[in-house]
């Protein structure tokens, strides 16, 4: 019976001993320092910024006192620039990137903040009642910038719109010309490879396209109406994919029924004006 148990003991013994050998080899192959952690794969950095826009508006209701009337309006809306890669930029792209920001939206604000001023200013003239109401529907002014980019430029659209009591109100169209390369608004001729000749050349082919329009607009003109279509960079000059639109507005070139007067030209009538450097500014590229 003793040699039973002394046999028993042994085999328990045995076995305990087996089991402890294969934990301790099940260890050493997980803390192998010989098997290699996986390699972090490389983040590649880009020179290419996107920037993205959030819309800042200012508005305001001026009311009456006494008659609870809303007498005066002003609303305003601004597009501040943000850069959306940030992270992935290297580091010179994204001090070239921060630059272009902090210049955009500094311009920007104070676009915003003249505009308030005069919002502020015209209220203040209407409660002194110093401008005639005619019509009784309160006084507005209001401006909505969006913002578009083409190439290495940025056009800021303005649609503006005012009433101070007169017969009608007034609607306009303006621009500002963006310059990413050199973080600064620029006027629209200095994307041209030599801006005197981009505005002459231009001039041509938009005086010619406003005399094609047809009688309707050509007999309605002002008598210098070529001479005022030569500086068409003090107009409203928008860029885009396809082309230069500039829009004069009501009162530029004809009187206030005319309204505004749209001409575009495409790259293709534009090339030889802006020059070579220039559509590779606007990253077009002719086939």
């Amino acid at each position: 019976m003793k040699k039973m148990r002394l046999l028993m003991l042994l085999i328990c013994t045995v076995m305990l001993c087996a089991c402890a050998a294969e934990e301790n080899n099940s260890n050493t192959l997980v803390s192998d320092p010989a098997v290699p952690e996986q390699e972090k794969e490389e983040v590649v950095k880009s020179s290419d910024p996107v920037y993205r826009y959030e819309e800042q508006v200012a508005s305001r209701k001026f009311t009456d006192e006494e008659s609870g009337n809303i007498y005066a309006t002003y609303s305003y809306s601004v597009p501040m620039m943000d850069i959306a890669n940030a992270d992935e930029l290297t580091d010179e792209a994204l001090a070239i990137a921060q630059r272009n920001v902090e210049s955009f939206n500094t311009y920007m604000q104070e676009v915003l903040d003249k505009a308030v001023a005069f919002g502020e200013e015209t209220a203040q003239d209407l409660a002194g009642g110093s401008l005639a109401m005619h019509s009784g529907a309160p006084a507005a002014d209001e401006k909505e910038l969006t913002a578009t980019q083409t190439g290495q430029v940025i056009t800021v659209r303005t649609d503006g719109y005012f009433y101070s009591g007169g017969a009608h109100p007034y609607g306009y169209v303006d621009s500002y010309t963006f310059d990413l390369t050199v973080g600064q608004f620029i006027d629209p001729t200095q994307i041209g490879d030599d801006p005197e000749a981009f505005r002459v050349k231009a001039a041509t082919l938009l005086v010619a396209q406003a005399e094609s329009l047809g009688e309707e607009y050509t007999a309605g003109y002002w008598d210098d109406y070529a001479e005022i279509i030569s500086h068409w960079n003090e107009a409203a000059v928008l860029f885009d994919d396809a082309g230069m639109t500039v829009i004069f507005s009501a009162y530029e070139l004809g009187p206030y029924a005319m309204g505004p007067v749209e001409l575009f030209l495409t790259y293709d009538e534009l090339a030889d004006a802006i020059g070579e450097g220039g559509l590779t500014h606007l990253g077009v590229s002719l086939g």
